[in-house]
């Protein structure tokens, strides 16, 4: 099993957080000899901060194979979503066009955040989820009226390592993608800038963006992080931003948005 330290700049996609043990088990036998309780998980990174310091991390990213049955798509839990991206153009078929942008995200991470955008959500798509649970025991779900808004059981139940999804074909789906990412690039900061995409999760029947713009967090900036000009929802990290300097910005806008507007912003973006 490959073990290497790592900094958070190279773990997550905003770039906080201080240097990890990580752990990168090639199969279930070898993540099975851990004791997971005395880790933490990380996907792509796409939607997590890290603190300066905290337990060892996993990362799935050795479980990326790919496997078809009809259509069915098998997928382990740390394939990129680029690579299905690139698959679903390969083979011609939808299922994540929608994320189309979306930098880092594992197929683990995205079922965890059951992440989703322009009306769809990742537990539209599932028939089958493989995860190890706490007492490390294989177990498999196939029903999801637990899945919500961005969350999910996992990881309180346990790590995802593999997922089944529904496909259909889709001859024009290079198109598709294409035009979603066009979509997210006119709405959202460019992906190539560290940031952990959304940092609010929206209110019901509200935006959180919105919200933050009428309070006049577009472009407010302490120290090297700043809320994006373009979408005040997305925090970027300009320089070497710590974790504690993400959680006093994100308390001022939290504190701010609760004070003015009464409303009560709870994270999307996960804490390790």
């Amino acid at each position: 099993m490959k073990v290497k330290v790592l900094k958070g700049e190279e773990l997550t996609s905003i770039g906080i957080g201080g240097k990890r043990e990580v752990f990168f088990p090639k199969g279930v036998e070898e993540l099975l000899k851990l004791n997971l309780k005395e880790f933490n998980f990380i996907g792509g990174g796409s939607n997590s901060v890290l603190r300066e310091t905290g337990l060892p991390l996993i990362s799935l990213r050795e479980f990326n194979y790919i496997k078809y049955q009809g259509e069915l798509l098998t997928l382990g839990g740390g394939v990129l979503l680029p690579t299905i991206l690139k698959e679903q153009i390969k083979k011609e078929f939808s299922l994540f066009e929608f994320l189309a942008g979306v930098p880092r995200a594992t197929v683990g991470g995205l079922i965890a955040q059951n992440a989703g955008a322009f009306g769809f959500e990742v537990k539209d798509f599932l028939k089958r989820v493989v995860f190890i649970n706490g007492k490390g025991q294989l177990k498999e779900i196939k029903e999801f009226s637990s899945f919500k808004y961005r969350k999910s059981p996992f990881p309180e139940e346990g790590i995802v390592v593999e997922a089944t999804f529904r496909i259909k074909r889709e001859p024009k789906i290079k198109e598709k993608i294409r035009k979603f990412l066009r979509k997210r690039v006119e709405k959202q900061p460019p992906f190539y800038l560290r940031t952990a995409g959304s940092t609010f999760k929206n209110p019901k029947g509200e935006s959180a963006g919105r919200l933050l713009d009428i309070c006049g967090f577009k472009g407010f900036k302490l120290k090297s992080l700043k809320f994006s000009e373009k979408h005040a929802n997305f925090l970027i990290n300009t320089g070497k931003a710590s974790f504690s300097e993400f959680t006093d910005i994100v308390e001022i806008a939290r504190e701010k948005v609760k004070r003015e507007l009464g409303v009560e912003l709870s994270l999307e973006v996960k804490i390790l």
